[in-house]
C-alpha cells in the first residue's frame, strides 16, 4: 500500500476531443481513467483533474473547457484549472500537494508531449516520486503512438516511473 499518493489526470477535456484528429485510443484511455479513478475512490486517496484555459478552445466554462462527460467525476474530487503548459509553473497543485504531503503523483491524460510531459518533469523537479500511467496518457497528433513510446522511454530516462494501469499496486 502506497500512502501519501494522489491521481492527476491532466487536460481530459471536451474540446480536446473534438479536435480533426481524434485522440489516439480514446476509449481505451476513458476506460484506463475511470478504473484508475475507481481504484483511487476505494482507497480514499485524493483525485485531482486539472483543466487547461486558454482564450482558444478551452475558454473558462466552455462546454469545451468542461472535463470529459464519459469520466467518473465526482464533487468530492477536486478540479484545478491552469493556463501554462506545466502545471507546476503555477501554485494550485503544489500548493495543494504540500499542504496535504503527497509525495507520489501518479499522472495519465493529454498530452503527451505537452502538459503531461511538462507535469512528469516538474513533478520530479520539485522532489516528488513521479508514476506515468504508460498506457494512461494519449495525444491527439497524427504521430500519437510514435510520440507515446518515445517520451515513456525518454520520461523513463529522466527518473520517472513508467508503468502499465494494470501493474499500479496500491
Amino acid at each position: 500500500m502506497i500512502s501519501n499518493i494522489a491521481l492527476i489526470i491532466l487536460d481530459v477535456q471536451q474540446g480536446l476531443f473534438n479536435k480533426g484528429t481524434k485522440v489516439y485510443k480514446e476509449e481505451e484511455l476513458i476506460s484506463i481513467i475511470n478504473t484508475l479513478i475507481r481504484r483511487f475512490r476505494d482507497k480514499k486517496y485524493p483525485i485531482i483533474f486539472i483543466r487547461h484555459t486558454n482564450k482558444n478552445i478551452l475558454k473558462e466554462g466552455s462546454n469545451e473547457w468542461k472535463i470529459h462527460s464519459e469520466l467518473e467525476y465526482s464533487d468530492n474530487d477536486i478540479a484545478i484549472n491552469k493556463s501554462k503548459s506545466n502545471v507546476f509553473d503555477e501554485e494550485t497543485l503544489p500548493d495543494y500537494i504540500k499542504k496535504n504531503d503527497i509525495n507520489t503523483l501518479v499522472i495519465t491524460g493529454l498530452v503527451t508531449h505537452g502538459c503531461v510531459k511538462a507535469a512528469c518533469l516538474g513533478g520530479l523537479k520539485r522532489g516528488n516520486k513521479v508514476i506515468l500511467i504508460e498506457d494512461g496518457h494519449s495525444s491527439f497528433n497524427k504521430k500519437a503512438e510514435e510520440l507515446i513510446h518515445e517520451w515513456n522511454k525518454k520520461l523513463k530516462d529522466e527518473g520517472v516511473q513508467v508503468i502499465k494501469s494494470s501493474d499500479l499496486y496500491l
